[in-house]
């Protein structure tokens, strides 16, 4: 009995309890609960640190988003600008320069036709350039066109029918040349294949490749939605995240972070800037296309109407082949006179003052041709169509034609200018803003590591 006393008593597990603190099943549960917490994710759990650590991995992983996102965008609209620069450039000046040197070969051998015999070999070198360039314009557009393009259809036209236009001129400059009037035939059917086939499929080709050079500056020019949302969503999160813990902690604002916000901030600006600079000189490029095609439209008018002067002469109607012509120059001028394609050249910003005076001073040596025709004065008439004095239609035509090329050329380098200008403007658009991202999400996560080890 008195021994008892002193008999120290186990609990079941065998553990001795007392002031020793607790027994090894505490300890195994303890130790287990460690095991778990080291094994568990660093961003699953409650505390303050990896409630940190979540949102700083959500926000580098945004940014890395925004940084794909904004490098695929610039890329597109550069490679879009560039292509509006280079390869489609080159096609829609092709199919230009390829319309206008049909319409100006046909104006050019009518014209030595209605002259006899004596065609002049300024005339005769002036056709076989029109040929030359418009064969080599042809060869250009069909290397410079990818498989299936829709241009494939016009430019295997024109070069079907290139040589069987200038065939058709040649039999009948052979049979002009020897007198005989068997070549006003083949020169009617060679206009005829020109106004009616080649001409609407040059115009055709032209059609085509100004549509996809608008495309490709309607793709330089729009709004990036997507790298602006994007940015603008993760500028708002990283600020509110700094000043969120700035507020929590009574410190100043983290460094990483403040580099983070600056940095997407530098690229949405970058965005903004490249955006407004390349948009202005696009839609300058775009008002300049818009002159240059009305001003296309408008020299191939007259040079039609120019052709169809003298086959009007070689055919000896009297002037009854002319209902023709009254509708070449007509939509030139408008039916005011101030409007129609010169009227759209001039909105577009052209200057087309000495082209308006140049064709009304044509149109009248044009009817001073009539007169003369009609009252049987035929050689007079000839003489002013095939003549280069300055009172001659020969002559105005010149001087109209000349108005005309050097008006395009100024709009056309207008447009080389202006395309050039946003390329520079995007020349870094596809590197600097996703690298200022990425540059972004390493201050963020140098900041919220920096944060988040302060609670240890």
């Amino acid at each position: 009995m008195g021994m008892s006393a002193g008999v120290t008593t186990r609990p079941p597990g065998g553990a001795v309890a007392g002031a020793d603190g607790p027994g090894p099943p505490a300890r195994r549960r303890r130790a287990r609960a460690n095991g778990r917490a080291r094994r568990r994710l660093p961003l699953t759990g409650r505390s303050t640190p990896d409630r940190l650590r979540r949102v700083g991995a959500l926000l580098v992983l945004g940014c890395v988003v925004t940084a794909v996102v904004a490098a695929v965008s610039g890329y597109e609209r550069s490679q879009a600008v560039i292509e509006g620069e280079t390869r489609i450039a080159a096609l829609a000046s092709d199919a230009a320069g390829l319309y206008q040197s049909l319409a100006d070969a046909d104006a050019t051998a009518t014209s030595g036709y209605v002259s006899g015999r004596r065609e002049s070999p300024e005339g005769r070198a002036r056709y076989d350039g029109d040929v030359r360039r418009a064969a080599e314009r042809l060869v250009h557009a069909a290397s410079l066109l990818p498989e299936g393009h829709p241009a494939t259809v016009p430019v295997t036209t024109l070069t079907t029918e290139l040589p069987v236009y200038t065939g058709l001129v040649e039999t009948a400059r052979t049979y002009n040349r020897s007198g005989l009037p068997l070549g006003q035939s083949y020169l009617t059917r060679a206009s005829r294949l020109m106004q009616q086939t080649m001409l609407p499929a040059a115009a055709e080709l032209r059609a085509l490749e100004t549509a996809e050079l608008g495309e490709a500056y309607r793709k330089g020019t729009a709004l990036p939605l997507a790298v602006l949302l994007l940015g603008l969503g993760l500028l708002v999160a990283v600020v509110d995240l700094g000043n969120g813990e700035r507020r929590r902690t009574n410190r100043l604002l983290n460094p990483g972070l403040v580099l983070g916000g600056l940095a997407v901030l530098g690229a949405l600006v970058w965005w903004g800037a490249a955006t407004v600079l390349s948009g202005s000189a696009l839609d300058r490029a775009s008002g300049h296309t818009a002159a240059v095609t009305a001003l296309d439209d408008a020299r191939t008018a007259v040079l039609k109407a120019r052709s169809n002067e003298s086959l009007v002469l070689v055919a000896r109607g009297a002037g009854s082949g002319d209902r023709t012509f009254a509708g070449l120059p007509g939509p030139v001028r408008g039916p005011d006179g101030r409007s129609g394609l010169l009227g759209v050249a001039e909105a577009s910003g052209a200057d087309v003052a000495a082209v308006r005076t140049a064709t009304e001073s044509w149109l009248e040596a044009h009817e001073e041709v009539r007169e003369l025709d009609d009252s049987g004065r035929y050689p007079e008439a000839v003489e002013s169509v095939i003549g280069t004095d300055p009172d001659t239609s020969g002559g105005r035509f010149a001087e109209l034609d000349e108005a005309l090329a050097q008006v395009i050329a100024v709009e056309r380098a207008a447009i080389v200018a202006d395309v050039t200008d946003a390329r520079i403007a995007q020349s870094l658009l596809a590197v600097a803003p996703p690298a200022l991202l990425l540059l972004a999400g390493l201050g963020i996560a140098l900041g919220v590591a920096q944060r988040a080890g302060e609670y240890r």
